[in-house]
């Protein structure tokens, strides 16, 4: 047989402090149980049945500040030069800690020559982004200058080309006239002759020469209309042409310049534009370095305790903590790293308390839930406090345990001067009652094949009852069915012995 602290739902009670809250409970209450010749033994009784739970905890600061040098561009590691010893009451505005400079000093130099050197590429870019421009404006100027003579040069030759057709044309029409002239003088000269009756040979003589004249002049005639037609076939719109041409050529490489020196112009704005972010980013890492110039000491941002590193209050159970500085690191002549948590001035004036629940207890856990808290180093003093709040996910306990547990907080009026941030404390939960329970120490059930019973007593024997039982606080247990108020029952089996 087994006492019901192995078959005690785990939702009622935390199963592994069963016998020690029973035991406990039955010392201190000798009212309900007590030792006759035989056996221990103890009355039912019916009464409210407070449900408790019983946690460890841990005061921390609420009001505190933990503080690190977040430098905006320093990298380096820090050496410390003056440093506050840990637990010392700071003032707001006190300097705790203090760094040595020449590092940051390098670092500010080199930013300098950085943005000097910027600076140059800047100017270097611009002076030729600005000598491009005006060689590209000169040049553009010169070829619309020379398009401008070439539309000249064209309508000269179109202008030239019509007075020549016109000149030519004019030379078939002398020709022309000339051949009628001839024709005209001829038939003249040969009425002449007749009138005159000159002799034959004379005759013959001037009529021949008049003919050939003929001849010569419809020769000139048809050379001047061959002249016209090869002019107008082949030299006509040849210097048209010509200037056409090279007027088509100065505008192609006008256009041909501009689409070369945009091209040109982008790549040379580009690079100034991309040596004027060089130049804005390494300005602004400068002021970056000369803001932390001013950021390389810590100061105290409230009145409060000096603590060094964190304490720890903000992470979840069991989570180890990396990251704050170590006793060796926290010296004269120690080197700290950047944004490591190195101070904290903590208030001792408004402590909450952080309680670890295992995942059984979780279910009487509620904001508003009144609790009883208990000091450590103080066990005289009894602080009434309640639950403020309560965490929806648990975590483990370590990295390598499956034991998953809660974080409780809770908070309590006043101020005991004795109370530090990471004492240790004992705190109880209240979190339910039962009222008008019918109880029994829980040292009084006992299980059998998943069955619970107890030892009734009737004179000087006992009686094995079986009984069903409900809510227990580790000390009693509610039973409901089974057992009258007024009974008394054993607190173990004789059979046992």
């Amino acid at each position: 047989m087994n006492r019901v602290k192995s078959t005690t739902p785990r939702s009622l009670v935390h199963v592994s402090l069963v016998t020690v809250l029973a035991i406990g409970g039955l010392v201190a209450n000798e009212s309900s149980a007590q030792r006759n010749d035989t056996l221990l033994e103890a009355e039912v009784i019916k009464k409210d049945l407070p449900i408790e739970v019983e946690l460890s905890g841990t005061f921390e600061a609420e009001n505190k500040d933990e503080l690190r040098v977040e430098p905006k561009a320093y990298k380096g590691e820090l050496i410390v030069t003056s440093l506050v010893p840990e637990g010392t009451e700071a003032k707001e505005g006190d300097v705790l800690m203090e760094f040595d400079r020449d590092n940051l000093d390098r670092a500010l130099e080199d930013a300098g020559h950085e943005v000097t050197d910027k600076e140059v590429a800047r100017n270097k870019a611009q002076a030729e982004l600005d000598a491009g421009q005006i060689d590209q404006q000169a040049t553009l100027h010169q070829l619309e200058k020379e398009i401008e003579l070439a539309v000249l040069a064209l309508e000269g030759a179109i202008e030239k080309a019509g007075y020549e057709l016109v000149d030519k044309q004019k030379g078939i029409k002398d020709a022309e006239n000339r051949v009628k002239d001839a024709q005209v003088d001829f038939e003249q000269l040969k009425q002449l002759y007749e009138e005159r009756e000159l002799h034959t040979a004379t005759e013959n003589i001037l009529i021949e020469r008049e003919l050939r004249r003929i001849e010569d002049v419809e020769l000139s005639l048809k050379n001047t209309n061959r002249d016209v037609e090869h002019y107008k076939k082949y030299e006509h719109q040849v210097d048209v042409e010509t200037k056409r041409l090279e007027l088509e050529k100065k505008k192609a490489e006008l256009k041909q310049k501009k689409i070369e020196f945009s091209a040109d112009g982008a790549e040379k704005k580009a690079a100034v534009e991309k040596a004027q972010r060089e130049l804005d980013k390494a300005t602004r890492e400068l002021g970056k370095f000369e803001e932390d110039m001013d950021s390389l000491n810590l100061i105290a941002p409230r009145d409060g305790i000096v603590f060094y590193g964190s304490l720890g209050g903000d992470f979840p159970a069991g989570l180890m903590v990396f990251g704050g500085a170590g006793a060796d690191e926290m010296r004269i002549g120690g080197r700290v790293r950047t944004h490591q948590i190195l101070i904290t001035v903590a208030s001792m004036k408004n402590l909450s308390v952080k309680m670890s629940v295992l995942e059984n207890d979780i279910q009487y856990m509620k904001p508003g839930l009144a609790v009883t808290i208990r000091p450590d180093a103080f066990p005289a003093l009894k602080i009434d406090g309640k639950i403020t709040k309560v965490d929806q996910v648990a975590s483990r306990q370590g990295f390598f345990s499956e034991l998953r547990e809660f974080t409780v907080r809770g908070e309590y009026e006043g101020v005991f001067d004795q109370l530090r941030a990471g004492m240790n404390c004992r705190v109880t939960v209240h979190a339910d009652t039962v009222p008008e329970a019918i109880q029994v120490p829980v040292l009084a059930v006992f299980s059998e094949e998943g069955e619970h019973f107890c030892l009734v007593k009737q004179g000087n024997s006992t009686t094995k009852r079986p009984v069903k039982i409900g809510a227990t606080n580790g000390k009693q247990v509610q039973i409901t069915e089974g057992l009258r108020p007024g009974e008394r029952v054993a607190l173990y089996d004789p059979n046992q012995e």
